[in-house]
């Protein structure tokens, strides 16, 4: 049986895509807003599987935010690899419950990735997509790789401040915990002695996770947070020469940059003779004007 993971609440996800998400990044690690969140198809209820989460650059050059649009800067620098975390569940936990990473954090510092193992390091200024590896416990010993996955609305752009108006306004409207952003926004008008006896201040938003040059702080606070670290997860080897594709969406091969679109063409024949992959994901022109129909798939009830 084919395994699928499909990625939950993708109508919000969409809706910020279209507008070229951002995401902040500070040193000590901000988390993700939309949330990423899955439910699973095809696992074995008896099995024992690793999830790692990292994120995939788009492209070797570093974007520019300029008149209301970003673009793609001539200069290329130096592309650091983003590391992988992983978690461990059951089969039947993952098909009961699905996976939500609400404590999946982003940074920019090499040291944080070391002080939490929920941490992913990642470049300002760069487009990343969010990439699911999966690996199952081999009974012999070892876990094997079984499939990896994307999910092309999820991608974003990593940013130490809100560049575009659009996408810090529809963070403040979606995300619940803004709450305390968009009621200060009522009362910002008012002086400290305007403001009634016994009425409260609006509550702050920013977090012990903001840095001092992120605009708005309006991810998940501090009490959903891991409250006791643990272990990096050990190294291990896994099994990727000729892996069977393993599901019928979400499945990218992801090949180095060099001959890309070549690789990226080849290694979808034979696999789906109703996809096109150029209108899934493929290179971006300068001006990243590529959202005219980027979901042309359909998603398991």
């Amino acid at each position: 049986m084919q395994i699928l993971l499909k990625l939950l609440d993708n109508s919000l996800w969409r809706e910020f895509d279209a507008h070229q998400n951002e995401m902040i990044i500070t040193k000590i690690g901000r988390n993700l807003f939309p949330i990423l969140e899955f439910s699973f198809k095809g696992l074995s209820e008896h099995s024992k599987y690793r999830i790692g989460i990292t994120m995939e650059a788009m492209s070797f050059n570093k974007l520019k935010y300029t008149g209301g649009r970003w673009e793609s800067l001539d200069v290329v620098e130096e592309l650091l690899k983003p590391n992988e975390v992983f978690l461990e569940k059951s089969g039947r936990e993952l098909l009961q419950r699905g996976l939500k990473l609400e404590k999946l954090k982003l940074t920019n510092s090499k040291d944080a990735v070391h002080k939490s193992d929920q941490m992913i390091r990642v470049q300002s200024m760069r487009q990343y997509i969010p990439t699911i590896n999966l690996y199952e416990f081999h009974p012999h010993g070892g876990f094997h790789h079984v499939g990896k996955f994307q999910f092309p609305e999820t991608k974003f752009i990593a940013v130490t401040a809100y560049q575009s108006d659009s996408v810090k306004h529809l963070k403040v409207q979606k995300n619940k915990f803004a709450q305390g952003f968009r009621d200060g926004a009522k009362t910002s008008s008012s002086s400290p002695s305007t403001i009634p006896t016994g009425t409260k201040r609006p509550t702050s938003t920013t977090s012990s996770n903001s840095s001092p040059d992120s605009t708005l702080s309006i991810d998940v606070p501090d009490f959903l947070l891991a409250k006791k670290e643990r272990k990096d997860a050990p190294t291990f080897t896994t099994q990727q020469e000729n892996v069977t594709p393993t599901s019928n969406f979400y499945h990218f091969p992801m090949p180095p940059f060099q001959g890309f679109q070549q690789n990226f063409q080849h290694s979808f024949q034979g696999f789906d003779a109703n996809f096109n992959p150029a209108n899934f994901w493929g290179p971006q022109n300068q001006h990243y004007d590529y959202h005219n129909n980027p979901y042309a798939w359909n998603q398991w009830s």
